[in-house]
């Protein structure tokens, strides 16, 4: 389990190999991966909406500000959040031992029912979650990624079809880097800049030399 490794081999990319395809099976050992990701609740409001099609393709490029990465890659993935997430927890804890059931299923109720703010918060925190996994599943299996929130999101809800209680979260491109290359690596601030201990006036994290 090399999760260093992986940290730093995903890079966000966005110039493709063009003209690669990936095939269901390749999709498949991705979402696998993917579905494990976490949620509150475990009500896993993530959907998404693979698009391999070239034309397609080509008309969710016009509708990402013509980014040339959305016609190249090999498949362009909406990461979607359901707003109505909470509305599958009978079914979801159907299978779970009863003193979970009894307790969970009425305090999802409880807590979103009527909450449209934190039923769109839920949506985006649990799609933007399954979208950091799917792009470290997408580098473990073999296939470099990106991130992308240049897209009129009404205008491509409508293109895939998108009900109103699906919510757009980011699009995630995937395929192969051109000429293998991975862009480099922009500036991260040290630790001692973004990680205080015990309070937000805390002392920071100094950096340490790495092994």
């Amino acid at each position: 389990m090399d999760f260093a490794r992986l940290a730093a081999e995903r890079h966000s990319v966005r110039r493709y190999q063009p003209g690669l395809t990936i095939n269901d099976a390749e999709l498949q050992a991705i979402f696998h991966l993917v579905q494990l990701s976490p949620s509150s609740f475990n009500l896993q409001h993530w959907r998404f909406v693979v698009v391999r099609d070239a034309a397609r393709k080509r008309e969710l490029r016009g509708l990402s500000f013509g980014q040339q990465q959305v016609e190249d890659c090999a498949a362009v993935v909406l990461v979607c959040g359901r707003l109505d997430a909470h509305e599958d927890a009978a079914s979801l804890y159907a299978h779970a031992p009863a003193e979970l059931r009894e307790k969970f299923v009425p305090m999802v109720a409880g807590v979103y029912a009527g909450q449209t703010g934190l039923q769109r918060e839920e949506a985006i925190r649990s799609g933007a979650l399954a979208a950091m996994s799917l792009m470290y599943a997408a580098k473990e299996t073999g296939w470099d990624s990106g991130p992308m929130i240049g897209f009129d999101a009404a205008k491509v809800g409508a293109l895939l079809a998108l009900p109103a209680t699906l919510l757009p979260v980011m699009m995630v491109t995937l395929g192969k880097a051109l000429d293998g290359l991975q862009p480099a690596r922009l500036f991260r601030r040290p630790l001692s800049e973004i990680v205080h201990l015990e309070s937000a006036q805390g002392a920071t994290l100094a950096d340490r030399q790495r092994p």
